[in-house]
């Protein structure tokens, strides 16, 4: 009988066996509980990623009561009906993608590496040489730092620009329901329109940053509405950080509990950029991706219908045998890691470059400073769609 549970505390320590088990009996099954179906091989997670015809990542296109509610809930916050970069189908998708990437080239992320050490130095400047708490110490505050600066937020902003994000986004997620959740966010997006017109207007926004970007191509006449400039602006700040740290955070844990695989990237560090890739798809902090179906098609073996909510199982799919050889082992020398942490297709994760980038300074310096490290306290935190270390406790040796 093919039974899916991800609540279940062995779960939550481990999915991988039963992602496999499930993926074995039915790699496209539908799971009452969800009331979604649960996509865990590889090819079929690569083709809900890519098919842009068949399946939207809006949940204003899902069927029943949940599709009509987040239109409701969409026409009654502030902002709620501005695009969200991950949310949004073409045409409105490319547009806004075409713009942002400008502000994502490689030499831009590369750019990024010295404010990258230098923030993990800082980090790392006065702890002792004992025990160390990764996710608190060095995932957490690392991610939202290093977007904040990428997107050219003045430093005297970033703590106001990030605390109005979250109440718009959380008036965004509960709805309308709660009067002064809706009003902080009313006030919330005031304040970043006005902080926005004033940063332009004096200049401050780092050259090649997004900020800088955008407001050039508002300048020159390219459509973005200023609601959409600054929903991207807020999707950039909060999207990534969660993910990236709980990957940094992953790949620590499996480093701290592989003697070999740690040995390895000790022994050669050139290997570091691979290995970020290896722990990446051995691990993925990425557990999970929603998308919806536009229309009736099939999807393996299984017939879909318009409206039906389906997640693609990234975890599963990053570990399919028929893709990967030997998945359960860690292999920073695998020939061809075609893995989908960071997505497919037109929602290919913005962000994937510097995250790769953050991973490997933080990979560098644990070695650096550790040299040989364990992991001597783990627990688990993430969500379903979201998976990663809540506290990582490490200890040389």
């Amino acid at each position: 009988m093919v039974f899916f549970d991800p609540l279940r505390p062995a779960y939550i320590a481990d999915p991988y066996p039963a992602l496999a088990a499930l993926r074995k009996a039915a790699p496209v099954h539908h799971s009452p509980e969800m009331a979604s179906w649960v996509v865990t091989g590889y090819e079929e997670c690569l083709r809900l990623l890519r098919d842009d015809e068949c399946f939207s990542s809006n949940p204003i296109n899902a069927g029943g009561p949940f599709g009509q509610m987040i239109a409701e809930r969409r026409e009654a916050v502030p902002l709620g009906m501005a695009t969200i970069l991950g949310n949004a189908d073409d045409p409105e998708h490319g547009i806004l993608r075409t713009i942002v990437n400008r502000a994502f080239t490689p030499r831009a992320i590369a750019a990024m590496r010295p404010a990258i050490d230098d923030a993990i130095r800082q980090l790392l400047a006065d702890i002792s040489p004992g025990r160390f708490e990764v996710m608190s110490g060095l995932a957490e505050p690392l991610a939202p730092a290093m977007v904040l600066t990428h997107l050219g937020i003045p430093e005297d902003g970033q703590g106001m620009f990030r605390q109005a994000s979250l109440e718009i986004m959380r008036a965004r997620a509960e709805g309308p329901d709660d009067p002064e959740v809706v009003d902080a966010a009313d006030a919330a997006v005031e304040t970043l329109m006005q902080a926005l017109q004033e940063w332009d207007e004096a200049g401050v926004a780092r050259e090649g940053s997004v900020l800088s970007t955008l407001f050039a191509a508002a300048h020159a006449g390219e459509e973005i509405e200023p609601d959409d400039l600054l929903m991207l602006l807020i999707h950039i700040s909060l999207a990534g950080n969660g993910p990236t740290a709980m990957a940094i955070g992953n790949a620590a844990m499996n480093l701290g509990g592989d003697a070999a695989a740690l040995g390895k990237l000790r022994a050669d560090p050139a290997l570091i950029p691979a290995a970020v890739d290896e722990l990446l798809r051995f691990d993925s902090a990425t557990h999970a991706v929603a998308r919806f179906a536009l229309k009736d098609t099939k999807l393996g073996a299984r017939k879909i219908k318009a409206g039906d909510s389906l997640f693609a199982m990234i975890g599963a799919a990053n570990r399919d045998p028929s893709e990967f050889a030997k998945p359960d082992e860690i292999d920073f020398e695998r020939a061809e890691n075609r893995h989908l942490s960071f997505g497919f297709g037109m929602h290919f994760c913005l962000g994937a470059p510097l995250a790769r980038l953050e991973m490997q300074a933080a990979i560098e310096a644990l070695i650096a400073r550790f040299g040989r490290f364990s992991v001597v306290e783990a627990e688990r935190g993430g969500s379903f769609m979201v998976r990663g270390p809540r506290r990582l406790v490490i200890a040389p040796g």
